[in-house]
């Protein structure tokens, strides 16, 4: 958990200064990728929570978190292939987590489907991320940062909302490894974000929040 809410966080601030500068389908990505750590933490610390054996795909995912990686082309060829655990067996924490609530879990499991799809365009560089940066102006595609301020703007505001996920991601191990100071302070930053209005938040505020 701690290894992967490193680059969970990392990730983060790396996506909120590409945003800044105009990167965003590179934002977009790096985003992507923190949003599947803070699934995979979140599988791990609602099965620690519960107190019960860990489900299957939980335990299968933290032995392979900890397989050492082949070193050479032919001792990889050698390797037996591995089914890694997918997000998809990985998510259904989310949905436990919704149970006994009055959150639907079958409408988290479809908005959380319809999130991972959108970050996947920018991960597998879909035709509408390349279109993003296209300037009709000019007549030429902005790959040395976007110049337009609302479109860096919007990609700004994207790192806030999955900061709130990389928080609730902190929160939650240290919840469960019993780091009472740390999820005190993740929980009062948690708090602080769940008042805001994201659409109202300036990049400024919201470089703070994340630098934090």
């Amino acid at each position: 958990m701690i290894g992967k809410l490193i680059r969970a966080v990392s990730g983060i601030r790396a996506a909120l200064q590409l945003a800044e500068v105009g990167y965003i389908c590179e934002c977009g990505a790096v985003l992507r990728m923190a949003g599947d750590f803070c699934t995979e933490i979140n599988a791990i610390a609602q099965a620690l929570h519960c107190g019960r054996q860990p489900p299957a795909a939980v335990r299968a995912f933290v032995d392979q978190y900890f397989i050492p990686r082949e070193r050479t082309p032919d001792e990889h060829d050698a390797a037996e292939r591995v089914r890694y655990i997918s997000r998809e067996e990985l998510m259904k924490a989310d949905v436990r987590l919704a149970e006994g609530t009055q959150i639907d879990g079958e409408r988290v499991r479809v908005i959380h489907r319809f999130l991972n799809m959108t970050g996947d365009a920018y991960v597998h560089g879909a035709y509408e991320t390349a279109m993003e940066l296209y300037n009709p102006e000019t007549g030429r595609f902005e790959m040395r940062g976007h110049p337009n301020p609302g479109k860096r703007e919007e990609f700004v505001e994207a790192v806030l909302l999955r900061s709130h996920e990389v928080v609730v991601a902190i929160e939650l191990s240290a919840l469960v490894m019993g780091r009472q100071k740390v999820f005190e302070a993740a929980r009062e930053v948690r708090r602080r974000m769940d008042s805001e209005q994201p659409w109202k938040v300036s990049p400024a505020q919201v470089s703070g929040v994340v630098r934090s």
